[in-house]
């Protein structure tokens, strides 16, 4: 921008709007947003604060930080990118101190309190040592998260969980989801919101034999924005439902999830990377399907192949593509 810092106005002008209808809104924030370090490209990625800006103005107010990048700039990295994120009327999630009163994150909208986590699979091999250090929690750490699931029901009226799992550019639920999802429904979470694998995965309603705990999970939601070169990463979805409070004449509630949808969106850039914006794929032209750049990398790409996906993945009774 003129001001020598960057403006991503241009990348979310079509999206931004669609946000302006919720109470929440929740974002896996896959870099660390920081000024300690220069920006930086994979493998190790930095991000710059005029990226948390536009996140935030687009009001996003829970951030999920836990992810595989979660370690790329190493313990300076993190106490940058949370002082940051700390700095802001924002509900950031995904880095742990050890301190669950402070590390289970929750948020009340009308009425209604809701408690948030965040767990990955991993972190890429880094590991930090520094014991003063906030830190992610893997996904398996069944003995870590069953506490603190059973802290944030006792303390919440709703369990929201976001789990960074999953096999990178594949469509389908691998083994290690279904055991974690499996696992996250017994003890009682109410919402997961899966990402990681950078293409969309399947919704469902989940429910065991053991209680009655019924769990929607949407298991990827793929890419929201991304310069990646295949034409299954430019979608992404919006997982959105209504957490609805319903009281009867003695004033006890019921909590319930209702009316999830999944909506498609899309990325879309130019020549060689260049323009890189989101729409939702609704309000997409087709006609600027056939110039997209990624065609350079994958001539796979259509329309046809991304609407294609969309019906195949995602149940119908999820999907709100109109």
């Amino acid at each position: 921008s003129t001001d020598g810092g960057y403006d991503f106005d241009y990348a979310y002008e079509n999206t931004e709007d669609y946000f302006d209808d919720f109470d929440v809104r929740f974002i896996n924030q896959e870099t660390l947003v920081n000024d300690a370090y220069a920006p930086s490209h994979y493998p190790q990625f930095s991000t710059p604060v005029d990226l948390g800006e536009k996140v935030l103005e687009m009001g996003f107010d829970v951030i999920g930080t836990s992810n595989n990048h979660s370690y790329d700039k190493g313990v300076k990295g993190i106490r940058s990118s949370l002082d940051y994120w700390n700095s802001k009327d924002v509900v950031n999630v995904g880095f742990y101190t050890g301190d669950d009163s402070k590390d289970i994150k929750y948020l009340t909208v009308n009425n209604i309190k809701m408690a948030f986590l965040a767990y990955t699979y991993g972190t890429n091999g880094l590991s930090i040592y520094d014991e003063t250090s906030p830190y992610i929690i893997r996904c398996d750490d069944f003995e870590t998260i069953d506490r603190q699931v059973a802290i944030a029901k006792e303390n919440s009226d709703i369990v929201i969980v976001s789990c960074h799992w999953g096999w990178e550019d594949t469509n389908n639920v691998n083994d290690y989801q279904k055991n974690v999802a499996r696992h996250l429904n017994e003890i009682g979470v109410d919402v997961i919101i899966g990402t990681h694998p950078h293409v969309i995965q399947t919704c469902e309603w989940y429910s065991n034999e053991k209680n009655d705990n019924k769990t929607l999970i949407c298991y990827s939601l793929g890419n929201f924005i991304s310069g990646q070169s295949k034409g299954n990463n430019m979608l992404g979805g919006l997982f959105q439902f209504n957490i609805v409070k319903t009281y009867d004449e003695n004033e006890n509630f019921t909590i319930s999830v209702q009316q999830p949808y999944f909506v498609p969106t899309i990325t879309h850039y130019d020549y060689e990377y260049s323009n890189i914006r989101n729409y939702i794929l609704a309000d997409y032209p087709p006609e600027l399907a056939t110039k997209h750049g990624v065609k350079a990398y994958d001539s796979r790409f259509s329309y046809e192949y991304i609407e294609n996906i969309v019906y195949d993945i995602i149940p119908e009774e999820f999907l709100l593509y109109k």
